[in-house]
């Protein structure tokens, strides 16, 4: 039975969403996607609610400040509510299939340009399904988790597979977000945010049950916890201000392009693995290390 907290926060997200859904929500529809495909591309997947899309201009301005050339698409999957967009599993699936579709058909016109994922909140969600949806052969290369509303027991594996570099998860404690509402209303993959955490409030952790390659799969993930040097470029641990342009062209656009230092240090000193993780091998902090080839072995046992 839904506890009368929940209730009351679901019906609160529900009336503010409602409020806000004529102000924000269509003018990122009519937002023209950015930048030169030839040269790669970045999908941009914001959060729950008509007003999820925040960082729609940041992030794009700040991948272009970094130097980054490629196009950077806006994906827009949102609803009427954020309550809504937060916890029906089923329509989520559905629009990451859709994600997973734009992601083939870029790679089938071109098979050796890069493809990146940044996803905020419960985007983070879409983007997880959607890797899950591409066939074997199929892979992005660098994505970066930012507020993430997952569990930090989802399990990652079938999604890291298709990924050739890094996951970055940059989470903190100080999402009131995360930790007032996410926390009562459950995870986007429907996990009890109470009995397995939060992703975006500790990082992701090892799945309760493993299968063979898991984890290895799991060396290619970065827990980057939030750091007081975040606050000059305006993130301050909150829950979308890591969507700030600063933040993005100090941080996320050097990794985008093949540089992680800023982000994880040097040899990812400021990162974490997850709890029960392999060892990752030694040089592997950088971004261009290609992980992907060290679990080649592994994966080609596994039935995907």
């Amino acid at each position: 039975m839904t506890s009368p907290l929940r209730t009351i926060c679901l019906l609160h997200l529900t009336a503010v969403s409602a409020f806000l859904y004529s102000g924000c929500g269509p003018a990122v529809r009519f937002m023209a996607n950015t930048g030169d495909q030839s040269k790669g591309i970045t999908y941009y997947i914001g959060g729950a609610g008509p007003i999820g899309n925040v960082g729609s201009l940041d992030i794009p301005n700040g991948l272009q400040d970094a130097g980054y050339e490629g196009a950077i698409e806006v994906f827009t999957w949102q609803g009427f509510t954020h309550a809504g967009d937060q916890i029906n599993l089923s329509r989520n699936r559905s629009k990451a299939a859709e994600l997973s579709t734009k992601i083939r058909n870029y790679r089938r016109r071109y098979p050796n340009n890069e493809i990146h994922i940044i996803a905020l909140s419960a985007g983070t969600g879409i983007a997880t399904f959607a890797l899950e949806y591409l066939p074997q052969d199929v892979h992005i290369d660098q994505m970066v988790f930012l507020g993430c509303s997952m569990s930090s027991r989802y399990d990652l594996t079938r999604a890291l597979r298709r990924v050739q570099g890094r996951l970055y998860v940059i989470y903190s404690p100080r999402d009131p977000i995360l930790s007032k509402v996410v926390w009562y209303t459950g995870t986007v993959d429907r996990a009890s945010a109470a009995e397995d955490g939060i992703a975006g409030l500790r990082g992701f952790r090892m799945p309760h049950s493993m299968g063979p390659d898991t984890e290895r799969q799991y060396t290619k993930l970065y827990n980057v916890p939030w750091r007081i040097d975040f606050s000059d470029a305006g993130y301050d641990g909150l829950h979308t201000d890591s969507t700030k342009r600063d933040f993005i062209r100090r941080y996320i656009g050097p990794l985008i392009l093949g540089e992680d230092e800023n982000l994880i240090g040097p040899g990812g000193q400021y990162a974490d693995v997850p709890f029960g993780a392999a060892q990752r091998p030694s040089g592997s902090g950088a971004a261009t290390s290609r992980p992907a080839e060290q679990a080649s072995a592994v994966e080609s046992q596994v039935n995907r």
